[in-house]
């Protein structure tokens, strides 16, 4: 089938995995094909920059882009809406202002719900920084912080098995890892370190259970000379103003809880019955979804998206779009599926921690580097999204990455 201006193309979702199919698609396809870019939001969030808005009080507007004028410059109409049902026979979507799209290829990147109510007592006693409204309310609750125990750690969310995916315990581990270091520095800058004590828990066996050992003896070393404690094994199910309750009944003190929530499907999969028990896509490795051939899922709702990050977000948005490219067009390569571990934790100052792993997918790659050279490069991603309006990293900046890494027998992460 060769793409024609009618081709309908509609991506639910601008976040990373979305804006990626549209920029892909749209230098692909355009003019051939009529691209909708679907969102409840005015706005693309930059979720990697949260941890700063509450750690460093950076404002919120610094981290959020207006997905108009991104849609416009990808030729594309924007639609600020929510997805309330799909209906994959007559393959449409009916949306919240009314709206019925009708769609040739449909992509699902509308991310997942955070499940902040399954954990008891959190809107009363709990902080997090995983978006736009809660960072900022950690923020001030650490404004106001004078010393005593902090308790901080993921909570355990459960996955669907209908495709074959790692055995993980946590959505992502990586931002609580970069809150705690950041926390350490700050706390010691203030002058109040030895007033506080910093305590991590994992439902894991491990805290990063998707990396290897040498990043676990790394992140180890360094956990331990700040004198943070780590559990392990620990669900958390129940905050109050002045200790939390893990799933074994186990208490411990806390004068300040910071968790990230179980996570969840979106309503919309779960209506159309397009998810898995729990609500995730579950597509094959290119991203098309098992029963309706034109409907494709990239990132954190896709079921085989484990951990939940942004760096597997945009490999399967890479992936997806080629897919439907090479239908359409009959050229271009579509790339295997190769996940792996990439993030950079920020520790406050001048330093940060990049990881690369891909040992819980089979391969040999497990690395930790920390230092400066770290810190500059999650600044340059950083820097680059927001001035570029939500572009991610082009490929000189990954040549730049390996020269960073030092490794020239490495697969490079694809930002």
């Amino acid at each position: 089938m060769a793409a024609t201006p009618q081709t309908r193309i509609v991506i639910l979702g601008g976040g990373f995995a979305g804006l990626r199919l549209l920029y892909r698609l749209h230098n692909a396809l355009h003019p051939h094909a009529d691209i909708v870019l679907v969102d409840p939001r005015a706005t693309t969030l930059q979720k990697p920059g949260m941890p700063d808005v509450a750690m460093a009080g950076k404002p919120v507007a610094q981290f959020r882009h207006p997905l108009q004028p991104i849609a416009d410059r990808a030729n594309a109409r924007f639609i600020q809406a929510a997805a309330q049902y799909i209906d994959p026979h007559k393959q449409t979507v009916a949306l919240s202002n009314g709206q019925v799209l009708h769609y040739d290829y449909l992509f699902l990147t509308m991310g997942i719900v955070k499940d902040y109510e399954a954990i008891e007592g959190f809107r009363n006693f709990g902080y997090s920084m995983c978006d736009d409204t809660e960072a900022p309310r950690l923020q001030e609750a650490l404004k106001k912080f004078k010393g005593g125990p902090i308790v901080l750690g993921t909570a355990k969310t459960h996955w669907g098995h209908t495709v074959q995916i790692p055995h993980l315990d946590v959505a992502c581990e990586g931002p609580m890892g970069e809150v705690t270091f950041m926390l350490d520095h700050d706390l010691r800058r203030l002058g109040l370190r030895d007033k506080s004590s910093i305590t991590l828990f994992t439902p894991g066996q491990d805290f990063l259970e998707d990396v290897g050992t040498t990043v676990h003896h790394i992140l180890h070393e360094r956990m331990t000379v700040k004198n943070i404690t780590v559990l392990r094994r620990q669900t958390i199910v129940a905050i109050a103003a002045d200790h939390v309750v893990f799933s074994d009944g186990t208490t411990l003190p806390s004068a300040l809880t910071i968790v990230i929530p179980p996570y969840a499907g979106p309503s919309v999969i779960k209506y159309s019955g397009l998810g898995d028990e729990k609500g995730f896509v579950p597509t094959d490795h290119t991203m098309r979804h098992l029963t309706h051939r034109n409907i494709f899922a990239a990132g954190d709702v896709n079921a085989l998206t484990i951990p939940k990050l942004g760096h597997l977000a945009i490999i399967q948005a890479d992936i997806a779009a080629a897919t439907v490219v090479k239908e359409l067009t009959n050229t271009g390569d579509v790339p295997l599926y190769k996940p792996e571990v990439f993030c950079i934790m920020y520790e406050g100052g001048s330093e940060a921690t990049l990881i690369l792993s891909d040992t819980m997918y089979g391969g040999q790659t497990d690395i930790a580097l920390h230092g400066v050279s770290a810190h500059l490069m999650k600044w340059s991603f950083d820097s680059y999204y927001f001035y570029s309006h939500g572009h991610l990293p082009p490929d000189l900046v990954q040549v730049g990455l390996e020269s960073v890494l030092g490794h020239v027998n490495i697969k490079r992460p694809r930002l």
